[in-house]
């Protein structure tokens, strides 16, 4: 007999070398039903962890394209009297962040310098606005066919780099053909 710790005035009996039944007995002791449960329950325990297992550890899905991730259109062009250069405003909206690394001109007879620097970010959500000023540097060459990209904005994000094509509307290009005429008639 082991002795009950003080101020318990109940008797604490400790019987040593008893047999406990075993897994096997107390399984089989169990009704049909009881054991079902007891599998059923155990095994959406298990799959519950697992599959809790697989979401946590899941990696993140890749960014988009930065092309695909990002708008970027022409607002207004600009055109000043008397001068041989006019001003394009655009507006870049991105869906994942992305960083604007660089522009390059797709009309040879015009040279574009945009604002803001290459190395702007641009978040998800955020919309920014671009100011590209263009000088006519030489009205020997004709425009373009319509369709042709007036500029090229190329963009990074995690996923890589690419080039987004700033397309103009007919009405844009009508009034960039007007510029690049004023400009050159001054």
């Amino acid at each position: 007999m082991v002795s009950p710790p003080e101020g318990d005035d109940r008797n604490t009996v400790e019987i040593l070398d008893t047999e406990r039944p075993l897994f096997r007995e107390r399984w089989r002791a169990l009704s049909r039903r009881g054991r079902v449960l007891v599998t059923a329950s155990a095994c959406a325990i298990v799959l519950t962890g697992a599959l809790g297992y697989v979401v946590a550890t899941r990696p993140p899905p890749p960014p988009p394209d930065p092309v695909a991730a990002t708008s970027i259109r022409i607002t207004d062009v600009h055109i000043p009297d008397g001068t041989s250069d006019f001003d394009v405003t655009l507006r870049a909206a991105a869906t994942s962040p992305v960083t604007f690394v660089g522009t390059s001109e797709g009309y040879g007879n015009l040279v574009l310098y945009v604002s803001p620097v290459p190395g702007t970010f641009l978040t998800a959500g955020e919309a920014a606005t671009l100011h590209a000023r263009a000088i006519v540097c030489t009205c020997h060459s004709p425009l373009p066919p319509r369709g042709t990209p007036l500029l090229f904005v190329t963009l990074r994000n995690d996923r890589g780099q690419g080039r987004a094509q700033v397309v103009p509307t007919a009405a844009q290009f009508d009034s960039i053909g007007r510029a690049v005429r004023q400009a050159c008639a001054n």
